[in-house]
């Protein structure tokens, strides 16, 4: 680069192009007044000793209000007895660069994202020629080559952040704006605003099922927000966050009895058969029944494996609700406006699974008829019982609230006790620790576990918290902005719905070191590996929306897991076993587990 010497009295540097780190800048800038200068000649001038334009304001004002017959200023020309004015740089602002805090929040149409949203919402009044599932599945093929098939649980969303950045905007034919997040620091930004009534995304075909298919008053638990969600929490929240030691006992039974079945249904090599998740499915919804109700259904029974019995019906209508509500929520929601096939099977099976919850609300109203408040005893009620006569809650609202609980809780709970089962298995090396640990505080094979036992095994709940790490039940958190915040340096206004892939942000490697390996022993120490630890792990959600039943399920998960270890070594020696998401993440493979008695 070149500088030449325009007159005696004024020094113009003009800045030819040039290139730095790969970009081409031009400038002129204009330097202090010179006088009696002799020996004017031109001079090469090092690119490199040119004052940074990466300098922050802050310095640049410092740096260029000294004059330039300081030793330790920039050499421009030489001279000799140059004589200096006091005249400073005057540098326009539009050459520096700004300092973080002076930047203004990028707009909400900058945040990237991908273009067939826009495709979608072009083409979505030929949906009802085609049909929901059949266009949704051409549009995904023909523009994303299958990379956001949605049923494939977070392999479509972690493809749209390593393609767009951290923040990716979604736009859709009816849901409006959608903002998808997973760095920790931006979750706590959403749950920082979110205030005590915050709104959530709901399920909406068991709420069309609810208002419009039955008529109840509410749609549902799942499905309430506000203020009719804060009046419904108080109420269970007691209810469902302890179990005094009569219910517990039961429990402990009904693990008793999910050993024996397996002892029945295993083979001489002592592996379970391909239906295993079914069985789990029973042990789940015996304790569903035996907890809520003070019922034991027989499950695991031999009467309750009868086609025709009351149990088996129950299982298959929870099987088969399961399934097309992963349908009717996935693509575009036809059923809103005529009958589907999806819709008609979901709706017959929630009838079944209504019916008998509704029996059994009947049964135990009638129990407590000639019963006040005052005799509901805390030591012995049952759920039920505390829901209808301490919290007087209307028996359609227990049964929209206990059929939300018995088609996504039971199925959550035992999705996750079977992940925990798989990596148990998967690791000798914490099985065995666990197992000492186990026979550490329960010596005798016979000795019940109470819920004191449990508490005293730090390793067990370390078991538990890193399966539901690696595999929570629900992969996204949702929430509906309540005000505008600033996410990444975009503006994101009010109403915008916000999905966070809390599964993403827990097997990062910047929130947990080797984020993909089963490692119990990092729950173990009191150093948190970030300074969002807390929003880097959040398998039951987050504040005043999350997880009603969590102290249920974690007690009942730790207690049969406990229960099975200290009665078998557990075994798994086919291909690794992945998710599929069906509202919640279950196991793609069949559970082939060994269980192998310990001597």
């Amino acid at each position: 680069m070149m500088c030449r010497v325009l007159s005696p009295s004024a020094i113009v540097l003009r800045f030819y192009p040039f290139c730095m780190n790969g970009n081409t800048c031009r400038g002129i800038t204009k330097f202090p007044v010179l006088s009696n200068v002799e020996n004017q000649r031109c001079i090469d001038i090092n690119t490199n000793e040119v004052i940074s334009t990466r300098m922050a304001q802050s310095h640049a004002a410092s740096a260029v209000s000294e004059t330039l017959n300081r030793d330790d200023t920039l050499p421009l020309m030489e001279s000799t007895s140059a004589e200096v004015m006091s005249e400073t740089f005057e540098i326009p602002s539009k050459f520096l660069r700004p300092t973080i805090e002076d930047r203004a929040p990028l707009s909400f149409d900058q945040i990237p994202g991908p273009m067939i949203m826009k495709l979608w919402e072009k083409y979505w009044k030929y949906v009802p020629i085609f049909g929901t599932q059949l266009f949704s599945s051409l549009l995904n093929n023909r523009f994303s080559q299958g990379r956001l098939s949605w049923n494939r649980n977070i392999t479509p969303v972690k493809y749209l952040f390593n393609r767009y950045g951290c923040i990716v905007r979604l736009s859709g034919p009816l849901s409006g704006d959608i903002v998808m997040i997973h760095r920790p620091e931006h979750i706590e930004e959403v749950f920082k605003q979110e205030g005590n009534t915050p709104i959530r995304s709901g399920i909406d075909v068991l709420e069309h099922y609810r208002l419009h298919y039955r008529k109840y008053r509410l749609a549902g638990a799942f499905s309430m927000q506000s203020s009719e969600w804060l009046e419904l929490k108080e109420k269970v929240h007691k209810p469902f966050n302890k179990i005094d030691p009569k219910f517990f006992r039961k429990l402990e039974i009904v693990s008793e009895d999910f050993i024996g079945q397996i002892r029945k249904i295993r083979n001489r090599q002592d592996e379970v058969p391909d239906n295993f998740n079914e069985d789990i499915a029973r042990w789940g919804s015996e304790c569903f029944f035996t907890l809520i109700f003070d019922k034991k259904l027989g499950f695991l029974d031999s009467t309750g494996q009868n086609p025709t019995s009351e149990p088996a019906i129950f299982i298959d209508a929870l099987t088969t609700a399961h399934k097309y509500l992963s349908r009717c929520e996935t693509g575009f929601q036809v059923w809103r406006f005529f009958d589907t096939p999806f819709s008609k099977r979901l709706f017959s099976a929630c009838d079944v699974i209504d019916g008998i919850i509704g029996k059994y609300i009947r049964q135990a109203q009638n129990m407590f008829r000639t019963r006040s408040p005052l005799s509901c005893s805390e030591e012995t009620s049952s759920v039920l019982e505390k829901l209808l006569l301490a919290q007087r809650l209307h028996p359609d609202d227990v049964s929209t609230l206990l059929m939300d609980m018995a088609i996504l809780g039971v199925q959550a709970m035992t999705s996750c006790e079977a992940f925990l089962l798989y990596f148990l298995a998967k690791s000798p090396r914490v099985q065995k620790k666990l197992y000492e640990e186990i026979v550490s505080v329960i010596p005798n094979a016979e000795s019940s576990i109470t819920e004191t036992n449990l508490q005293d095994m730090p390793y067990l709940k370390a078991c538990l918290k890193e399966s539901l790490r690696l595999r929570p039940a629900f992969p996204y958190i949702t929430r509906l902005l309540p005000n505008s915040i600033c996410l990444h340096g975009y503006t994101v206004p009010k109403g915008t719905f916000v999905i966070m892939a809390s599964q993403i942000t827990s097997q990062r490697e910047e929130n947990f070191e080797d984020p993909e390996k089963f490692r119990p022993e990092r729950w173990l120490t009191n150093r948190v590996d970030d300074d969002f630890q807390e929003y880097s792990y959040l398998p039951f959600g987050h504040g005043a929306r999350s997880c009603l039943g969590r102290h249920m399920a974690e007690i009942k998960m730790a207690l049969l897991t406990a229960k099975l270890v200290r009665e078998f070594k557990i075994e798994y020696n086919y291909a690794d076993i992945g998710t599929s998401f069906y509202m919640m993440n279950v196991p793609d493979k069949p559970l082939r587990f060994r269980f192998i008695d310990r001597d």
